[in-house]
């Protein structure tokens, strides 16, 4: 089969994924990469515990995964992983192999929140209060973990990066404790993104090709409320707020073949003119959520994701 990119190596499946069609190459490749997905291997020593907390609406309750490294010393830093799906999809289960990464690697706590998913009952801000009740259970049980609750970061992919974007910028107007780190992992940050060069550039690899990503932007901000048409909240799509500045900093991964890539750049753009510490690393030959993919070129983008958190914890 033809592809019109030249991926990186090993990338191959996780190319395909994207792509439509019928093809047994293809479904063999999705069939693959979906297999890749899920598989993990947890560090002799490391601990991956699921807790329910009390979530923001009454009688709410809200699952938590984790993570923590043998020998860590503590009260450790932390990290709150959010994970993707297009609002619609994706569970704390996908985003194992990357807890285990950041939890060995820098080392920290790690912890993945089961946020509420769009549906007909659900939209913003509810998934958005449900990350930001974790965030706030972190720091304020942050002993009961072995954690610091004064060094806590985010990460996020895809729809998980999004929903950092808008938590990092919710704790700054509300005045609540700033993260030591936000990372959005090929995060969409704006409602029109369908305009943006690289969405007609890769137009085939699109995300509303396989999973209505589209849709699901509509599902969680209330498209019966005219979405497209005025701006949505800021906290929902944080590229569309007035003011960037006061933000904490920042680390923005793009990927090449993303039709979200240009969102993220203006963003990060927008940080650096603001002078918001962010750094911006745009993945060559690779696809949206690339670091899901069990790869020597994923471990060197999570060792450097690694170091800035280090950096940011004062663990260099």
């Amino acid at each position: 089969m033809k592809l019109k990119g030249n991926p990186f190596p090993g990338y191959e499946n996780h190319y395909m994924y994207y792509m439509t069609g019928e093809e047994d190459e293809l479904k063999a490749a999705k069939e693959a990469q979906a297999k890749d997905l899920f598989g993990y291997t947890l560090p002799e020593g490391m601990t991956m515990e699921d807790k329910i907390i009390a979530g923001p609406d009454e009688g709410q309750e809200l699952r938590i995964r984790i993570f923590t490294p043998a020998n860590i010393t503590k009260p450790a830093p932390m990290m709150l992983e959010i994970h993707g799906g297009g609002w619609i999809g994706g569970s704390i289960d996908i985003d194992n192999y990357r807890c285990i990464a950041f939890a060995e690697r820098v080392p920290c706590i790690v912890v993945c929140v089961d946020y509420r998913l769009s549906n007909a009952e659900v939209s913003y801000p509810k998934p958005l209060m449900d990350c930001y009740t974790a965030y706030m259970w972190m720091h304020d049980h942050a002993e009961e973990i072995g954690g610091d609750g004064s060094r806590i970061a985010l990460h996020g992919t895809s729809a998980g990066g999004n929903l950092c974007a808008g938590l990092a910028m919710y704790l700054r107007d509300i005045d609540g404790p700033a993260p030591s780190l936000c990372i959005l992992n090929c995060a969409p940050l704006t409602m029109d993104f369908t305009e943006d060069h690289s969405y007609h550039q890769w137009y085939e690899l699109r995300m509303d090709g396989r999973s209505t990503f589209a849709k699901g932007a509509e599902a969680t901000y209330d498209g019966k409320a005219n979405l497209g048409m005025t701006l949505p909240p800021k906290y929902a799509f944080p590229g569309h707020a007035a003011d960037v500045q006061g933000l904490c900093p920042h680390f923005i991964v793009a990927a090449e073949y993303d039709t979200l890539r240009d969102s993220s750049i203006k963003y990060g753009i927008r940080l650096l003119n603001a002078g918001i510490p962010c750094e911006m690393l745009v993945a060559p030959r690779v696809c949206h959520g690339f670091t899901t993919v069990h790869n020597a070129y994923t471990d060197q983008v999570h060792d450097l994701m690694a170091t800035s958190l280090k950096r940011e914890f004062g663990l260099l």
